[in-house]
């Protein structure tokens, strides 16, 4: 009776959220609300259910969740080829393609493999118990798929050098099914031949070169609007995650989510400030910065979209003196590689908090650095969408040998996480243009923007 009784109140609940929906609430708002209706719910249902009834509960109620983590997984491979492509096909410089973009790439891959040792270092001093949490019937079953879909037999015995060479794919068409463990950098690495064979015809062959973009571009729209779709099932999946994952877990649970949140927002906040230092370094003083470009950070971390801001980061990298073509190229770039929240810090944490469960000291100099490597590596491919921080997650794991289980728990705060981790992935962007720029000898200071606009004058 009582788990009827629960059913029932699960169905009232999303039909809410569903009216919030036609209401025009917020889609930030009705997340917020899932996220706390289902800790709400899940106390109370835990205080009064079996431990059969939570099993019971958790898989009939988790498959909404378990659908929506697949969806996210099945758009996942696609999304990181399109993105990765377009990066080049939207470039619009003409010269020194490969030395500008040697530079933009190697700042926004290494600073992410930087972002996620930070990651590491404060996933391990929040003190975190991993092995407390309960993971549900449902939950293991994903992450068993997860596990069979990116960790092949035998590949985590290969030396370094032999898991760099696997990394470059034999079959890209094998790898965009996703069933190979390096699948993800295997796809990233045949879209960037694509792009620069695209950027090798643009002006001999511009008609097969215009073809092709478009094509491209066309995907592209098609392939975004399959991704908002499953991203409007956020709220829903989100209520039911939390729901499932307290019901199993009981208060001390939450408090450990609420930790895993501290967490994350210590990290990004390191990484902000690390980034202000570095666009200081290269000429743009701290409080410039800041006033030109709090109004897009703010549009960022309230759409969690990195790639919904460009043309506003665009537009303030103007402003700030950044020559258009390093501009165009860093942003089209960071929303599809080196994500530094994403792909970055994020994955950082939750590898600090999974090593701890296998017995690994994560500050180890031998795992740190080489989870450093794997978390750079597999920025490459990371799109600048909802799900890319468990993306990235599920791959750095599965790179270093350890279960993925842990990131289904943590996909119900995601959406709150996700909001700073953008922030900090535009400002990874223009961490890159700006260092272009010092390496290009360009003169990014105040005196010198101002002399321009003078002569512009």
């Amino acid at each position: 009776m009582l788990i009827a009784i629960s059913f029932i109140i699960v169905a009232a609940i999303i039909y809410g959220l569903l009216y919030l929906k036609s209401r025009k609430v917020a889609f930030s708002k009705r997340v917020v609300l899932a996220l706390v209706l289902g800790i709400i719910l899940g106390l109370i249902l835990n205080q009064f259910f079996s431990a059969s009834e939570r099993m019971l509960f958790s898989d009939w109620v988790g498959i909404l969740g378990g659908i929506y983590v697949k969806l996210l997984q099945m758009i996942a491979m696609p999304l990181v080829f399109v993105c990765v492509v377009l990066a080049f096909t939207k470039v619009e410089i003409k010269t020194n393609v490969a030395k500008l973009g040697a530079t933009i790439v190697g700042t926004l891959i290494g600073f992410a493999g930087f972002a996620g040792i930070i990651g590491i270092i404060t996933g391990y001093f929040a003190n975190i118990d991993g092995s407390g949490f309960t993971i549900s019937k449902t939950a293991l079953s994903t992450a068993n798929e997860l596990r069979d879909s990116y960790v092949a037999g035998g590949e985590n015995a290969l030396s370094l050098p032999q898991k760099i060479i696997a990394i470059f794919p034999s079959n890209p068409f094998y790898d965009l099914t996703g069933q190979r463990p390096s699948a993800t950098l295997g796809v990233v690495i045949f879209a960037l031949f694509l792009g620069v064979a695209f950027l090798k015809i643009k002006d001999r062959k511009p008609e097969a070169a215009g073809f092709f973009k478009q094509m491209m571009d066309s995907i592209y729209e098609i392939i975004m609007s399959v991704v908002r779709l499953f991203l409007s099932f956020a709220p829903y999946a989100v209520f039911t995650i939390m729901t499932t994952t307290v019901v199993n877990n009981d208060f001390s649970a939450v408090w450990k989510l609420a930790k895993f949140f501290v967490a994350c927002y210590v990290a990004m906040a390191i990484v902000f400030a690390i980034q202000i230092l570095i666009i200081a370094l290269c000429g743009i003083s701290p409080a410039r910065y800041i006033k030109r470009a709090f109004s897009v950070l703010s549009f960022a971390f309230i759409t969690a979209s990195s790639a919904g801001s460009m043309a506003m980061n665009l537009e303030m990298q103007e402003d700030l003196n950044i020559p258009k073509g390093i501009s165009s190229l860093s942003a089209s770039f960071a929303t599809s590689m080196g994500m530094c929240g994403c792909a970055g810090l994020y994955p950082g944490i939750i590898i600090a908090i999974v090593a701890q469960t296998q017995g690994i000291n994560p500050l180890s100099p031998q795992f740190l650095l080489y989870a450093g490597f794997i978390i750079a590596m597999t920025s490459f491919g990371i799109a600048g969408t909802g799900g890319g921080g468990s993306v990235a997650t599920i791959i750095s794991l599965s790179a270093l040998g350890l279960p993925v289980g842990l990131v289904g728990v943590f996909i119900a705060i995601e959406p709150l996480v996700d909001m700073g981790r953008t922030v900090v992935n535009l400002n990874g962007g223009v961490v890159a243009s700006a260092v272009t720029c010092k390496v290009s000898g360009i003169d990014l200071s105040e005196k010198n923007s101002e002399s321009i606009a003078t002569e512009n004058n």
